[in-house]
């Protein structure tokens, strides 16, 4: 009954909204507008915007509801499921945002989500480079306590129940991300991006690097494979996070499908479909092949 009133709300919510929305897409941790309208700063695309790569709005508010068949986060596996939730809905003033996400697992009887994120952070563009500073605070409590094992990739050694060697409930961190571009961006051929993301803790030691190159393509007409996608590869770097070691922990490539159906004013929705491939350097992490999709709406 509650799933249905649910479900039944966010239908009403985007058919009374269907004028206002636009889609919106989340690249990892930084959101940005949807993936065309970094295109859309070609000059010789007739997608050009002139906002910029963000779009900014002096006030802008979004959410998007998927799937994804597991969890990995930090490289470690906290939950193999065959099916799992996730949300999130957010709030952006001038480029300060505040936003929540969540995931749930449908086959536990308790509603609460298993993990949390709060985030607060701003972002900005500088000569066609994206930059995000941010705070996060990550909630675990929901999880029943069952993270931190051996076969989720923290080690030969199972961590102690309690007290001290316990996974963290939650987890303060601090964020910084740059984006950006190898040269004017091509809405008709492909181009390059390369992200930096760095994560510090606040609570706790632990730091981590992610290195990221994309190879993506826009298409001005629908295809068979959206009207983009795209390819990364992400290689990570962490300094005693969550464990006490300090290496290069593993390498994720990823594929993206993206419908934008706003895009032909066909319905204010964005259609991304995912499929991330994990393998890990050391034989204590856990390798791993896991998928999604999702639905992407912006007022």
């Amino acid at each position: 009954m509650r799933n249905c009133f649910f479900l039944t709300l966010l239908v009403l919510l985007t058919l009374f909204s269907a004028q206002n929305l636009k889609a919106e897409d989340t690249l990892q941790f930084p959101r940005l507008r949807q993936m065309q309208d970094m295109v859309r700063r070609a000059g010789d695309s007739r997608y050009k915007d002139q906002g910029g790569l963000f779009g900014q709005d002096a006030f802008t508010m979004g959410f998007s509801a998927g799937y994804i068949s597991d969890h990995y986060w930090r490289g470690f596996q906290l939950f193999n499921e065959d099916l799992l939730l996730r949300g999130d809905a957010y709030v952006n003033v001038y480029g300060f945002e505040a936003s929540v996400w969540t995931l749930w697992d449908p086959n536990r009887e308790s509603y609460r989500p298993l993990q949390a994120d709060y985030r607060f952070r701003y972002k900005f563009e500088i000569e066609g480079a994206l930059i995000s500073v941010g705070y996060t605070f990550y909630d675990f409590s929901g999880s029943d306590g069952d993270l931190g094992a051996r076969k989720q990739g923290f080690g030969r050694k199972e961590r102690e129940v309690f007290p001290d060697d316990r996974y963290p409930p939650s987890i303060h961190e601090l964020h910084i991300m740059m984006t950006y571009f190898t040269s004017v961006l091509q809405s008709e051929g492909a181009n390059l991006r390369y992200t930096l993301n760095y994560f510090q803790r606040l609570d706790d030691e632990g730091s981590r690097i992610e290195s990221t190159i994309s190879l993506f393509v826009d298409s001005p007409s629908f295809t068979i494979f959206g009207d983009y996608f795209e390819i990364s590869t992400t290689t990570i770097y962490q300094h005693r996070y969550l464990t006490n070691r300090s290496e290069f922990q593993g390498q994720i490539s990823t594929g993206r499908l993206v419908y934008n159906l706003d895009k032909y004013g066909i319905f204010p929705m964005f259609i991304q479909i995912e499929a991330h491939y994990y393998i890990a350097f050391d034989d204590d992490y856990v390798d791993g092949f896991y998928f999604g999709g999702s639905l992407h709406f912006r007022f």
